[in-house]
């Protein structure tokens, strides 16, 4: 998500500048997990790593935890073949949201994230398992 800001393609640091300005202005909270925070810790760019730590402290992101009940709803989501196993990290991702009672999923990753069967399925589960219906979108449907 806060890489879009460092990205060589226009169009999606655009889009993400837009994102950030709209957060901003609107007050909005950010959260990210465990997961966010290792992959700007694992940057290898070092300039690059620092402006995303930056922007993590600039926008008060919040880091919620990988909890094991995070882990099990996520792998519900590759055993019910909503997410491929190997995208493990994207079911985390909105596992993550769904255990924390975060409403909205922001996703820049049109693959495997913002997809109108990833949405139904998902929330399908979520209602199984008696927890809260989220609103899976991309930047600029918020």
């Amino acid at each position: 998500m806060v890489n879009g800001l460092y990205c060589q393609d226009s169009k999606i640091k655009e889009v993400t500048q837009d994102f950030f300005n709209f957060v901003k202005f609107d007050h909005d909270t950010l959260y990210g997990s465990d997961l966010v925070l290792d992959e700007v810790r694992k940057t290898p760019d070092e300039k690059l790593r620092r402006l995303l730590v930056e922007l993590l402290d600039e926008y008060e992101i919040e880091i919620l935890p990988l909890s094991e009940e995070v882990r099990r709803l996520a792998q519900r989501y590759v055993s019910e073949k909503i997410i491929a196993a190997k995208y493990i990290a994207d079911a985390l991702h909105i596992a993550v949201a769904a255990m924390h009672n975060i409403p909205v999923l922001v996703s820049w990753n049109f693959e495997h994230i913002v997809k109108h069967k990833t949405r139904v399925e998902v929330n399908r589960i979520n209602a199984t398992l008696r927890l809260p219906q989220i609103d899976i979108c991309s930047p600029q449907e918020v």
